[in-house]
C-alpha cells in the first residue's frame, strides 16, 4: 500500500514540476470534451432547416373541364407548396429540373404530369385512372436527405387525397341532405293523405250499409247518392295528393346510389392497405424465433397486441353497423302489401280494371323488392358471421400474447408451438379479410349500397303503401260513380256488387293498418334522422377519419440532447483511449530502490487515469449542459453518472494496455468500433444485423448510453440501477484480471515487445 500511494505522488508530483506534462494532461482532458459538444452541436436541430433541401417542382399539368367548371389540380398543387416552407421548392420546368438532379444542384424532383387533373376526374367515370405525382431522388447527393424529401411528398399526397375524397363525399351527403329536407318540407302532405285514407277506413261500414239498404229497397237510390256525395271528396283528396311526392324524391336517391357506387374503389383499395398491413404482421412475426432476446420479443409481441387491440375495436364498429341495418331490411321486408281482386261476375268499366292492373303490378314489384332485401339481409349476416370469426381469433391471438409477455416477464423464453400457433391465427385472419377482398364487388359493394336501398326502401315501402292508397281510391271512385248510376242498374246487378263490397271493404282496412303501422313506429323519423345531418361535418370526417392524440413519454426537445449520451460516452471512451497512448502504464524504482510489485504498479499508476478521466467527464458533461444548454431532467446526476462511466472506462482500457500492451490498445480501438455499431446508439438495435443484437447485451457502451438516457430525459430507477450494477461488474472484472494476470501477462508478451522495439518503429 505504501508504494501505492508513492506511484501516485510521484506521478502528480512530475505533473506539476513540469509544464510541458502539465499541458499534455489538460489537451488530454479538454479534447475529448471538444470532441462531444463539437458533434452534439452540429447535430442539435437538423429537422428545423429543412427548407435549404432543395427540391425542383414541374408543374405540366394543362388542366380539364368537368361540369362545366376548369379545373387544374397542379396549379392547386403549386399553390400550397409556395405556402410550405418545409422544403425549399424550386418551381422550374422540366429540362432544368433533370439537369439540376443529375448535377446535385438539387436533392428531389417533383412532376405534375400534364393529364393530372384529367384522371382525377375519371372517379365518376367507369374506367378510374388514378393520378400520379412522379418523384425522383438523388441519393448519390446524401443518403439522408431523402428521408426528408420522402416524407414532405407524403405530406403533399396526403393533403391531395382528403381534398379529392372530401370533396367527392361532400356531393354525397349534401344530395342525403337535400332529399331529407325535402321529406320534411311534405310531412303536411303526407300527414293529410294518412288521415284521409283513416277517415275512408271509417265510412267503409257505413257505405256497406247504405249498399245494404239499398239492395233491401229501405232507401231510396236519392239518399244513397246524396250520403255518397259526402264520401266522394275524401276519395278526391286522397286521389291527387302524393305522385309529384314519390316520383320526386325516388329518383333523388337513384343519383346518390350512383355516387357511393362510383367512390367505392377507394373502399376496396383500403381493405388492400388492410391485407397488407397483415401481411406486415406476417412478416414481424417471422422474425421471432426462440433464440431471440426476451427484451426483443416483449417489444415486438407489444407491437402486435396494440395492432390486434385496434383491429378488434374497428371490427366492432362494423359488426354494430351491419347488425343495425339488419334490423331495418328484416323490419321493411315483413310488410305485408295487399292485392285487390274483384271478381269476374262483377261487371266494371274498363277504366276500373286498367287503375286495377296497374296497382297490382306496382305490389309485384314492391314484392321483388322485399325480396331483394331478405337476400341482401343475407348477405349482411354472412359478413357480419365472418366478422364474428375474426374477432374471436383477434382474441384469442390478444390473449395469448398478453400471457407471453407475462412469461416474459417472468423469464421465460418464446418456445416455437406458440409463434407456430400464432403466426397460423393471423394467416386464418388474413384468410378472412383475403375472402372479403374477393367478394368486393358482388357482397362488400352491395352492403356499401344496402345503406341507400334502406333509405329507398323504407321510402318504398312507406310512401308507397299511401300510393296504394292512390290506386285503391280511384277504384272506391269509380265504384262511388257506380253507385251514382245504381237507379239504372238491375237488381241482380245490385246484389253482386253488395257480395264484391266485403273484400273491398277488408282490404280497404287493411291498407289502413298498415299506414297505421308504419305511423305508429314514426320510421319516417328514423330516415329523417338517418339521412338530415351536417354534410359539410359528414365530408369533412370521410375526408379525415382519424385523429391521432400525440403523447410522448420522457420527450426531449431537440434533436442535439437526444445524441447527448451517445456522443459523451463515446469521447470518455476516446479520453481513456488517448491516455493509454501517450501515458505509459509501467513504472520503475529509482535506482537502489527495491522494485514495485505487479498489483503495486497496477494500483499506482491506475489513480492516474482514473483521476484524469474524472475531470474528463466533469468538463464534457458541465460543457454540454452550461455552453450548449443540453436538457435533463437531473442535472447533477448526469454529471456524477459521467464520472461513473469515465472511472469504468479508464478502468477497463488501462487494465487491457497493462496487460497487453500495444495489443491492449488494439483491443481498446476494436471495442469501440463494435461499441458505436452495436450499442443502439442512434438506431433501435432490433433495426441492426442479427450478430449485433447478440452482442449489444455484453457491452458497456449499452448500459452506458441507456442509463445517461434514464438521467436526461426521466429515470426509471429499476433500469437505472440494472446498468449501474453491470457498468460495476465490468470495472470489477477488469480490476480482478488485472492484479491476478498482470504478473504472468507482462513475462509472456516481453518477448514480443523486445522484438518490436528492436524494429525501431515503436517506442
Amino acid at each position: 500500500m505504501k508504494n501505492i500511494i508513492k506511484i501516485i505522488k510521484k506521478d502528480f508530483k512530475n505533473i506539476i514540476t513540469n509544464w510541458i506534462a502539465l499541458g499534455i494532461v489538460l489537451g488530454l482532458i479538454a479534447i475529448p470534451s471538444l470532441y462531444s459538444l463539437v458533434n452534439i452541436f452540429a447535430s442539435w436541430d437538423p429537422y428545423s432547416s429543412t427548407s435549404g433541401i432543395k427540391v425542383a417542382v414541374v408543374n405540366e399539368d394543362k388542366g380539364t373541364t368537368f361540369r362545366d367548371k376548369d379545373i387544374n389540380l397542379g396549379n392547386e398543387l403549386v399553390d400550397k407548396l409556395k405556402d410550405n416552407d418545409k422544403i425549399g421548392w424550386e418551381f422550374v420546368d422540366k429540362e432544368t429540373a433533370d439537369n439540376g438532379l443529375l448535377m446535385e444542384e438539387y436533392y428531389a424532383s417533383i412532376i405534375i404530369p400534364e393529364d393530372f387533373s384529367e384522371k382525377t376526374t375519371t372517379l365518376v367515370e367507369k374506367n378510374v385512372e388514378k393520378p400520379k405525382l412522379i418523384y425522383t431522388a438523388n441519393e448519390k447527393k446524401n443518403p439522408i436527405a431523402p428521408k426528408f424529401t420522402d416524407s414532405a411528398v407524403k405530406t403533399v399526397k396526403s393533403q391531395l387525397d382528403e381534398n379529392i375524397t372530401k370533396t367527392i363525399t361532400g356531393i354525397i351527403f349534401r344530395m342525403c341532405d337535400e332529399v331529407g329536407i325535402d321529406i320534411e318540407d311534405n310531412r303536411t302532405e303526407l300527414r293529410r293523405i294518412m288521415d284521409a285514407t283513416y277517415e275512408l277506413d271509417e265510412n267503409m261500414p257505413k257505405l256497406g250499409k247504405l249498399l245494404d239498404s239499398t239492395v233491401n229497397g229501405t232507401i231510396s237510390a236519392t239518399e244513397l247518392m246524396t250520403e255518397i256525395q259526402k264520401i266522394l271528396p275524401f276519395v278526391e283528396d286522397v286521389s291527387d295528393a302524393g305522385e309529384s311526392f314519390i316520383d320526386d324524391n325516388l329518383s333523388e336517391l337513384d343519383d346518390i346510389q350512383s355516387e357511393l357506387d362510383e367512390l367505392s374503389p377507394d373502399i376496396k383499395e383500403k381493405l388492400v392497405s388492410a391485407e397488407e398491413k397483415l401481411d406486415s404482421l406476417n412478416v414481424t412475426l417471422g422474425n421471432l424465433d426462440d433464440n431471440i432476446l426476451p427484451e426483443t420479443a416483449k417489444k415486438t409481441l407489444l407491437t402486435v397486441s396494440d395492432t390486434v387491440d385496434a383491429m378488434q375495436i374497428t371490427t366492432q364498429g362494423v359488426r354494430d353497423q351491419l347488425k343495425k341495418l339488419s334490423r331495418v331490411l328484416n323490419k321493411i321486408s315483413k310488410v305485408d302489401i295487399p292485392k285487390i281482386e274483384i271478381g269476374n261476375d262483377v261487371e266494371i268499366d274498363d277504366n276500373l280494371k286498367d287503375l286495377l292492373n296497374q296497382y297490382n303490378k306496382q305490389v309485384e314489384a314492391l314484392e321483388s323488392i322485399q325480396k331483394n332485401l331478405k337476400e341482401m339481409s343475407k348477405i349482411v349476416t354472412m359478413i357480419n358471421n365472418r366478422l364474428d370469426t375474426i374477432d374471436d381469433k383477434l382474441t384469442t391471438i390478444s390473449e395469448r400474447v398478453k400471457d407471453k409477455i407475462n412469461d416474459l416477464d417472468n423469464g421465460e423464453k418464446l418456445d416455437i408451438q406458440f409463434l407456430t400457433d400464432i403466426k397460423a391465427l393471423v394467416n386464418d385472419v388474413h384468410g378472412l379479410v383475403a375472402d372479403i377482398i374477393d367478394d368486393y364487388s358482388t357482397d362488400i359493394v352491395k352492403d356499401i349500397n344496402s345503406e341507400i336501398d334502406l333509405i329507398r326502401n323504407i321510402g318504398d315501402n312507406g310512401l308507397t303503401l299511401i300510393g296504394q292508397g292512390k290506386a285503391i281510391l280511384p277504384e272506391i271512385d269509380n265504384l262511388l260513380n257506380t253507385f251514382m248510376d245504381i237507379s239504372n242498374r238491375t237488381h241482380d246487378q245490385l246484389v253482386e256488387l253488395q257480395n264484391d263490397f266485403p273484400d273491398l271493404q277488408d282490404k280497404v282496412h287493411k291498407l289502413a293498418a298498415k299506414i297505421k303501422e308504419f305511423d305508429d313506429k314514426e320510421d319516417i323519423d328514423e330516415v329523417l334522422e338517418l339521412i338530415t345531418n351536417d354534410w359539410q361535418t359528414q365530408s369533412d370526417f370521410m375526408a379525415n377519419p382519424v385523429e391521432i392524440e400525440d403523447n410522448r413519454l420522457f420527450p426531449w426537445p431537440n434533436y442535439g440532447s437526444t445524441a447527448t449520451p451517445f456522443y459523451t460516452v463515446l469521447c470518455l471512451w476516446i479520453g481513456g483511449y488517448m491516455l493509454s497512448m501517450l501515458l505509459g502504464t509501467e513504472v520503475h524504482a529509482h535506482e537502489g530502490e527495491e522494485e514495485y510489485k505487479h498489483h503495486e504498479v497496477y494500483f499506482g499508476r491506475m489513480a492516474l487515469f482514473v483521476v484524469i478521466g474524472v475531470f474528463q467527464a466533469i468538463v464534457a458533461s458541465l460543457g454540454a449542459l452550461y455552453i450548449l444548454k443540453v436538457y435533463a431532467v437531473h442535472p447533477a446526476m448526469l454529471v456524477f453518472y459521467s464520472v461513473f462511466i469515465s472511472v469504468v472506462f479508464m478502468t477497463i482500457i488501462y487494465t487491457a494496455v497493462s496487460l497487453f500492451g500495444h495489443g491492449g490498445i488494439v483491443i481498446g480501438i476494436v471495442l469501440l468500433v463494435i461499441q458505436v455499431a452495436a450499442s443502439s446508439a442512434n438506431f433501435p438495435i432490433e433495426v441492426n444485423p442479427r450478430m449485433f443484437q447478440i452482442i449489444s447485451p455484453f457491452l458497456p457502451f449499452t448500459y452506458a448510453i441507456n442509463g445517461m438516457r434514464q438521467v436526461m430525459a426521466g429515470v426509471v430507477y429499476s433500469i437505472l440501477f440494472k446498468d449501474i450494477a453491470i457498468l460495476s461488474i465490468y470495472m470489477l472484472a477488469s480490476v480482478i484480471m488485472g492484479v491476478t494476470c498482470k504478473k504472468a501477462s507482462n513475462r509472456l508478451i516481453k518477448p514480443f515487445v523486445d522484438k518490436l522495439k528492436e524494429s525501431k518503429l515503436v517506442i
